[in-house]
């Protein structure tokens, strides 16, 4: 099986989680479970970064401080990384969780050397509290993260088939934009991904691909490079 990327970095929406039962669905676990498993099985090297969104997001709470809302974001991307690891269990897939917030007996700190060991030995890292700081998005910790362990790309996983020129929920006649550069896309203005991830991955010459990841086979898709809007 032909793979563009070997060991990759994918950052998958929190809301791909969510169902009919709940932020924490089972079809929802199950189903991204499975898609990793698929990817890991073609041989690639997986590293996951969740987003917190289907439990709660720090810019959706106005009445808090804004470092109380982001550290409440963070500990919801460790509650959905702690329901992921189940479920890559249950498929028989090894994981190892690390979270930029430790939680002693529940997940340990972010350690890249031990991250690259884990991806070396076919373990999927998963990487929880984005970088464990408050203003900074989880698109952002990802690119870090994949930095960190080699990762030959960032894959953003979510329920948008790609980049676009504009919202097509706002504006239907957008038309998609299958490769831009980093420069494009800053001085566009565009909002499927945090700019300051987009800044730092074109710094590093670090490709990003922004996919549809809520279709199944998506992922394995995406690291084969047949899918998704390349910003590189």
């Amino acid at each position: 099986m032909s793979l563009r990327y070997r060991r990759a970095l994918v950052k998958l929406s929190g809301e791909l989680l969510a169902g009919p039962d709940g932020p924490l669905d089972v079809g929802g676990l199950h189903f991204c479970a499975s898609e990793i498993e698929a990817a890991r099985g073609a041989g690639v090297e997986l590293g996951v970064v969740i987003g917190g969104g289907n439990i709660a997001r720090g810019s959706a709470l106005p009445h808090l401080p804004p470092t109380a809302g982001h550290a409440i974001g963070m500990l919801g991307t460790l509650i959905n990384a702690v329901a992921l690891r189940e479920a890559l269990n249950e498929v028989g897939v090894p994981s190892l969780l690390l979270s930029a917030l430790p939680c002693p007996g529940v997940a340990g700190e972010v350690n890249p050397w031990q991250a690259r060991a884990a991806l070396e030995a076919g373990h999927v890292v998963l990487f929880a509290a984005g970088t464990g700081n408050p203003f900074v998005t989880t698109d952002t910790a990802a690119v870090i993260r994949a930095l960190a362990v080699g990762a030959e790309v960032v894959l953003k996983g979510s329920k948008v088939d790609g980049v676009y020129e504009a919202d097509p929920k706002v504006d239907p006649t957008a038309q998609p934009l299958p490769r831009l550069t980093p420069r494009e896309y800053l001085a566009r203005g565009l909002w499927v991904l945090d700019g300051a991830a987009v800044a730092i991955a074109g710094d590093h010459g670090l490709p990003i691909v922004v996919y549809r990841a809520d279709r199944k086979g998506s992922l394995l898709s995406a690291v084969q490079g047949k899918i998704g809007s390349l910003i590189g």
